[in-house]
């Protein structure tokens, strides 16, 4: 139990350093021998503990995805109807982006499904669990959408959640980065463009009038 804990102790001591790293320089921009700098550890330490860059890109990307799950959690959980647990996975979605954007295409985005490096690697088998996690959790508030007879009852519902998240991770992104086009092309705030977006996406899965 002491060992397992003193693992951790010095994981998390590598990942806060190398996260710190991703965000002032880039993750491709940084290496190894800078996490092992920053980390206060030996280059040979540092992969006692992680085999590559990637694999500790990986666990941090796993938190957060986490993170996320929880956060979806919640916003079904405090919230009545689906009207408001949209919006509220929405905003939510949006703080992600605007708190940690470099991290954001990673955990909308993609996740293996080959089995053999699933096999191989425990943190892309993690990964992989809590994805299935997060499209239940979205299933399961689609399913009450429809039971609700607010959402369309021809909805597909595996195929809504996917293009729904999709658009989501496109249109969050962008909005922040051509913030200043869109304000002056269109006389819309960030916000205001987003709540538009969002509206618009949730008028085609809702059930006509």
């Amino acid at each position: 139990m002491k060992k397992e804990h003193l693992v951790r102790f010095h994981q998390q001591n590598i990942l806060a350093a190398a996260e710190n790293l991703f965000s002032e320089k880039g993750v491709c921009q940084t290496t190894m021998d800078d996490i092992s700098r920053a980390a206060e550890y030996s280059k040979s330490t540092i992969y006692v503990y992680f085999h590559s860059k990637d694999e500790i890109y990986n666990y941090i990307i796993h938190s957060y995805m986490c993170s996320l799950r929880d956060t979806l959690r919640d916003c079904i959980r405090e919230n009545p109807d689906f009207e408001s647990r949209y919006f509220a996975v929405c905003n939510r979605l949006c703080s992600l982006y605007a708190g940690k954007p470099i991290y954001f295409t990673s955990i909308l985005g993609y996740i293996s499904v080959d089995e053999q490096a699933l096999a191989e690697s425990e943190i892309l088998r993690r990964i992989y669990d809590v994805g299935e996690e997060i499209d239940d959790i979205l299933t399961a508030c689609f399913e009450q959408g429809i039971r609700e007879k607010y959402l369309r009852q021809d909805l597909s519902i595996l195929p809504a959640v996917f293009t729904l998240w999709a658009s989501l991770g496109s249109l969050i992104p962008m909005a922040y980065e051509k913030e200043t086009y869109i304000e002056n092309r269109m006389g819309m705030k960030r916000p205001d463009f987003l709540q538009y977006g969002f509206r618009l996406l949730l008028a085609s899965l809702k059930k006509e009038e």
